[in-house]
Parts: C-alpha cells; sequence; structure tokens
C-alpha cells in the first residue's frame, strides 16, 4: 500500500526509472561507438629515417656522393652518425682528396675512395684515425681493388639505446635552434651514462707493457703501426727514452692484443723490424710512468 502512495508521486517515478535509463544508453553508445586504435610511434623507424636524411643531406651538401647500387631502405643508426666521422678522418689524411662514395649502409657500411693507385700509408693512417674515433666497438678493414679503396664498417657492441641515438639529433637541434649545443649534449650523455669510447670496466682489462729497443736510424712513429693494427685493439705510445750513448731508441707503450695466443707470433714480427734487438712484453704496472 505504501509503495503504490510513493509511486504515486512523479520524482519518485523519475529517480527510479531515470538512472537505470541513463547507465543503459551510456553504455549502449559505448558498445557500438568504432574502436580507435591509437597509433604507435616505432622508436626504430624514427632513427632510420633521420639516418637516411642524415645521409641524404651529406650528399647534397656534396661532402659524399652515394651510389647508385646504395639502399638506404634500412640505414643501421651506430653506423650512419658515425659517418661524418669517417669522412673527416680521410680529409684529415689525405692532401688532395676525391669525394667519398657511399656503396652500403646497412649492417655494414662500405665508403670508397676512389681515384689512388698507391693507397698503403693511407690505408694504415685512416684505420688507425677512425679507431681512435670510433673505439674498440667497431670492426674496420680497408679492401682494395685497382684504384678503388673502401673502408669497411661494422658495429659489434650492444644496440645504442633510444636515449643515446637521440644525441645527434639533440646536438644538430641545438645548434640549429640557437641553442647549447654542449649543454644539450651533456645531458644526454648525463641521462645515458654514454660516451663513444666508452668501455667501463673492461678499460684496464688485457693491458700490458711493451718495450722495444730500435737503431736511432729508424722512425719508430710509423714502423710499426701496422703491426699494432693487426695485432692489438688498443696501443699507446707512453715514453721514448735514448739508450747505448744515444745510439738506439727504447720505446714504451702500453697494448693489448687482441688475441693473447698470438703474443710470440706479434713479438717474431717487431723483431723484423727491429733489427732482433731487445723487446720485452709483461704486465702493465698501476703507474706506467713510475719509473720516468
Amino acid at each position: 500500500m505504501m509503495f503504490k502512495t510513493l509511486w504515486r508521486s512523479t520524482k519518485v517515478r523519475v529517480a527510479v526509472v531515470v538512472p537505470p535509463v541513463v547507465i543503459a544508453i551510456i553504455a549502449l553508445v559505448f558498445f557500438f561507438q568504432p574502436k580507435i586504435q591509437s597509433e604507435q610511434v616505432v622508436p626504430e623507424a624514427i632513427f632510420r629515417d633521420y639516418s637516411r636524411m642524415l645521409v641524404e643531406e651529406l650528399a647534397n651538401q656534396g661532402v659524399i656522393t652515394i651510389d647508385p647500387s646504395c639502399e638506404l631502405d634500412d640505414p643501421q643508426p651506430e653506423l650512419a652518425y658515425m659517418l661524418p666521422a669517417l669522412v673527416g678522418v680521410y680529409h684529415d689524411i689525405v692532401k688532395k682528396p676525391t669525394t667519398a662514395r657511399l656503396t652500403q649502409l646497412d649492417d655494414t657500411l662500405r665508403l670508397s675512395f676512389d681515384g689512388y693507385k698507391q693507397f698503403k700509408n693511407r690505408t694504415i693512417n685512416i684505420l688507425k684515425g677512425v679507431k681512435k674515433k670510433l673505439g674498440p666497438r667497431y670492426a674496420l678493414d680497408m679492401q682494395s681493388e685497382g684504384e678503388n679503396h673502401t673502408l669497411v664498417v661494422t658495429y659489434k657492441g650492444e644496440p645504442w639505446r633510444n636515449e643515446q641515438l637521440c644525441a645527434l639529433p639533440a646536438t644538430e637541434a641545438g645548434i640549429r635552434e640557437s641553442t647549447d649545443a654542449a649543454l644539450l649534449m651533456s645531458i644526454t650523455r648525463h641521462i645515458s651514462d654514454f660516451d663513444f669510447n666508452y668501455e667501463g670496466e673492461k678499460a684496464g682489462r688485457g693491458k700490458r707493457a711493451l718495450n722495444i729497443t730500435i737503431p736511432e736510424s729508424l722512425n719508430y712513429t710509423e714502423v710499426f703501426e701496422d703491426l699494432f693494427f693487426k695485432y692489438t685493439d688498443f696501443h699507446e705510445l707512453q715514453k721514448v727514452k735514448t739508450t747505448n750513448m744515444g745510439s738506439m731508441f727504447k720505446l714504451s707503450y702500453e697494448i693489448r692484443l687482441k688475441d693473447a695466443s698470438k703474443e710470440k707470433e706479434f713479438i717474431d714480427a717487431l723483431r723484423c723490424r727491429n733489427g732482433n734487438l731487445e723487446i720485452s712484453c709483461g704486465m702493465l704496472l698501476e703507474n706506467p710512468l713510475a719509473n720516468l
């Protein structure tokens, strides 16, 4: 009896009927509305596009030429980002350089230097300069055929993280927008703890002290460079000292062998260059300059 009395009230009927109806309408609208698929951004595609743009910009500026056979569908950013540095080393070493020609850029970078009959010394110096620029995570080779000499570079390290891949675009943006590019790079490296030549805790592992005695007539600045490149992944001249009344030099290097099992082969090759004079190779002291 009480329910019938309450139901006669318009307010009660509205309060009872309207909420379920509204809820039903909302549910139907939600159910029948078309699903909107959010477009996902793929970071890898962004960095590939930037790598392609970087290479094409270098070609537009006349810094390089792109060979017709070179496809830029999937350029590896870790290699594309290094292209300006490779061209820079080439121009530093060769006095009258021809325009470098890019013949491949995917998981391997091939950069051809054309028009040189003799390239042996340049090969050694270019490989040395590139190795110093890029660090140990890049594998290098120079292939020569006639007057064409091709630098082959592959990346052997861990794939770069997004923060690392942003470093070059951020720097370029800083220059373009008159912003402090050094600050942008500093922030990027601080966030990612990244350095192109970073070796972390492994930096000192496997390093050895190498001492070589040579006659004073031997030019020590280049005579061993091809052997160092073949047998070591790191070498640095620490000290030069005259000995035997100034008729000889004693060279002290810090090195790290690519393959420790080839140490004897390496020393034998050095002996052929220094006239079988004294050579020693041993553990690296904590302070290699302590006996200066």
